[in-house]
Formats: C-alpha cells, sequence, structure tokens
C-alpha cells in the first residue's frame, strides 16, 4: 500500500526544501569563490600571500609539512626550517623545481609544476619567503656553492664524496689519483680524510737481457683536513674559509710516492660572484714540512674563473673555467712555477648532485721538465640523495 505523507511531513519538507536550496546556492558559491582565488594568483604580491595560497596545502603554514596522514601521499614534504636542507642549494634551483615540478630535477612528481599558474617573479618571491623559515643567519647560502675546480679549493662546505685522477704521458707512465670523502659539520665547517693511490708502470731488466714491465698500485700519504667559513656577504657576493689539511706519513716508500715526513697544509679560499658574468674562486695557502733537509717549504697560489649555463635556465648546468697556477719552494733560488689549466665541470645527473669535471694542465715554464697533464674528477654530492637516484 502507498503511504501517504501526513500534514506534519508536508510541513517539514516545506521547510526544509528553502534550506537545501540555500545551502546548495552557498556551497556554489564558496566553489565559485574558490574558483576566482586560484584562478587570481596572479594578483598575489608578497611571498607570503603566494605560499598561503599555493604551497600550504602540502607544506604547512610554518613550512614544517602538512600531516602526513592527512596527505595521503609519500614522500612527506621537506622540513623548510631544517637550515642545513634551506640553506644548501642555490635559489635558482628550487625556483626550477616550483616551475616544472619534482621531476625536473629528479624529484617526485607530487611536487606539481607551478610554471603556467605563477609568473617567474612570483614563484622568485615564494622561494626567498620559503628559504626565510630557516631561523639561523648564519649558514651560508646555496649560492656561494660554486663548481669545483680541479686545483683550487672552495670555500662552501659540503657532504660530498670525490674520485680524482690525473696522469701525464711521459714515461714510464703513472696514474695519480685520490678519493676524498668530506662531511658537513653544523652551518659552517667541514672535515675531508684523503686517501692517494698511485698506479704506474715499472720497469725491470731482467737477467737475460729481458725487460720486465707491470702495472703497480701503491697508496700514498693519507691526510685528514678541515674547514671553516669565516665570512660571508649575499650583498657582496663573496665568502671566505680557512682551511688546513695535514698529511700522514702512511704512504708506499718503496715507489718513492711518500713523503716519508708530516707536512701540514694551511690555506685561505675565497669564492666571489660576479653578477651576470661568472665567478672567481682563490686559493692561497703553504706545504709546510716537518723536515725541510727532506722537503722544502712550498708557496702557493690559484685561481679559477669561469661561469656557469643551464639549458632553459634549469636544466643540467655546464661551467667552463679557466685555472692560474702558482707554486715556488721557499729556500733555495728556485723560479715560481706556473700553469694555465682549462677546464670545464658539467652535471651528470638532472638532480645536479653527479657532476663530472676534466681539464689540461699546460706548464708555462720549465717546460723540459713538466709535461701536460690529465686532469679529471667524479663528484656526487651525497646528502642530495643516492648515486643511482635523481638521473630521470
Amino acid at each position: 500500500m502507498k503511504r501517504i505523507p501526513s500534514k506534519n511531513n508536508k510541513r517539514s519538507l516545506f521547510l526544509f526544501l528553502p534550506a537545501a536550496m540555500l545551502l546548495m546556492a552557498s556551497i556554489n558559491t564558496l566553489g565559485a569563490d574558490l574558483t576566482k582565488r586560484r584562478d587570481d594568483w596572479s594578483s598575489l604580491k608578497t611571498g607570503k600571500d603566494i605560499y598561503f595560497a599555493s604551497c600550504v596545502a602540502c607544506h604547512g603554514t610554518r613550512g614544517q609539512g602538512a600531516d602526513p596522514t592527512m596527505l595521503g601521499f609519500d614522500p612527506s614534504p621537506p622540513d623548510f626550517t631544517d637550515c642545513k636542507f634551506t640553506s644548501r642549494e642555490m635559489s635558482n634551483d628550487w625556483v626550477g623545481i616550483a616551475t616544472g615540478g619534482g621531476p625536473m630535477k629528479g624529484f617526485s612528481a607530487m611536487m606539481p609544476a607551478f610554471g603556467k599558474a605563477l609568473s617567474r617573479d612570483q614563484i622568485e618571491k615564494v622561494v626567498a619567503f620559503i628559504k626565510d623559515f630557516c631561523p639561523e643567519k648564519k649558514w651560508p647560502p646555496g649560492e656561494f656553492n660554486l663548481p669545483k675546480a680541479l686545483n683550487t679549493g672552495k670555500a662552501f662546505p659540503e657532504d660530498e664524496a670525490a674520485w680524482s685522477v690525473s696522469g701525464g704521458l711521459e714515461n714510464p707512465v703513472s696514474v695519480k689519483g685520490k678519493f676524498v670523502i668530506a662531511k658537513r659539520i653544523a652551518a659552517r665547517h667541514q672535515i675531508e680524510a684523503v686517501i692517494p693511490l698511485e698506479v704506474h708502470r715499472i720497469e725491470h731488466d731482467a737477467a737475460d737481457l729481458y725487460t720486465d714491465r707491470r702495472w703497480e698500485i701503491s697508496s700514498g700519504d693519507i691526510a685528514a683536513a678541515w674547514k671553516s667559513v669565516l665570512w660571508f656577504s649575499r650583498s657582496a657576493g663573496n665568502i671566505v674559509s680557512v682551511t688546513c689539511d695535514v698529511f700522514f706519513p702512511t704512504g708506499n716508500r718503496e715507489n718513492g710516492i711518500a713523503s716519508e715526513i708530516f707536512i701540514v697544509e694551511p690555506a685561505v679560499a675565497i669564492g666571489q660572484i660576479i653578477p651576470r658574468l661568472g665567478f672567481i674562486q682563490l686559493q692561497g695557502g703553504a706545504e709546510l714540512s716537518t723536515d725541510t733537509a727532506t722537503k722544502s717549504h712550498v708557496v702557493f697560489w690559484r685561481g679559477a674563473f669561469g661561469r656557469t649555463f643551464r639549458k632553459g635556465g634549469f636544466g643540467r648546468a655546464f661551467s667552463p673555467m679557466v685555472e692560474v697556477l702558482g707554486e715556488k719552494e721557499v729556500s733555495g733560488n728556485t723560479s715560481v712555477n706556473w700553469s694555465v689549466v682549462p677546464e670545464f665541470q658539467i652535471a651528470l645527473s638532472k638532480r645536479q648532485h653527479i657532476r663530472l669535471g676534466a681539464g689540461l694542465a699546460i706548464p708555462v715554464n720549465e717546460l723540459d721538465m713538466r709535461p701536460l697533464n690529465i686532469m679529471a674528477y667524479l663528484v656526487w654530492d651525497w646528502y642530495d640523495g643516492g648515486f643511482t637516484e635523481g638521473w630521470k
């Protein structure tokens, strides 16, 4: 049997319909307002306004990331209040990620692209706002993380591992190499360990007048180093650090690649950014021997000038450079040995954390005693991810 509504039910239905229509109208108005606000991002002028309109849903009001249980995806957003993370990379890399999304730099696709919703100026403003979530201003910004030169030491402290090799064409042939592992300590310091190796060909005349040739691997003097940033200025675009390397007599003495004494190498490193032109890196110091009868003190000075180019403004970085090297023994009537090193550094991974450098050391004087030297390195900034991460 069909049920006939009572008068009370009819009255309730009569009262409910206007309320439902009013609620639907409110929801439609709210949705339209949200759409309008989304489309009206072009009117946002400050980094704070842009952040709260476009970033806060995932990154939280304080930059520490929204609750992962509310987001419903992995990986969790980074903590922008962590100065070690926020200060490490240059702002241009962050602008690139915000413009093209996470995959542009080999990160998660959960980071969307805002290049069509926000202007370049707006993205730069919001990146500057995000970087200010770091509460401590003693951390050098990533702009001072200049490309690594083959010989001139950097002023910026890093977490990285590097393999370098060098070799000449003289006879007998030898290839020198070293493995360097660096660990950043707090805001301005770095410790480093250096393990050198040398691969060389040994020729030995046997009794039957036959010349025996074989390859050997020998270890050199290991070293430990410390670096501290003394000064940096965003406005002046420069950074100054002091370093000290200590070489221990641990190498293979039989093959002549060990000094058999302690050597202390204090130095000063300077990085200078030149707007629209490039950068200059300078280093000066001394190799102080604990036994001058075995090895004389040596003073050295090095400089590198270069510029970084990026495909499309945010792509893999390519940095051509030229180094000028000079060194002189303190004792004796010796001349200064000068060399020029044309070289380059190129980022291999999209994340820019795996980089290759190569160059040719060309002696300027004492040519009969100093042959050409081919040099190369592979560096891995392991803080930015594993060696196999960030390639695509």
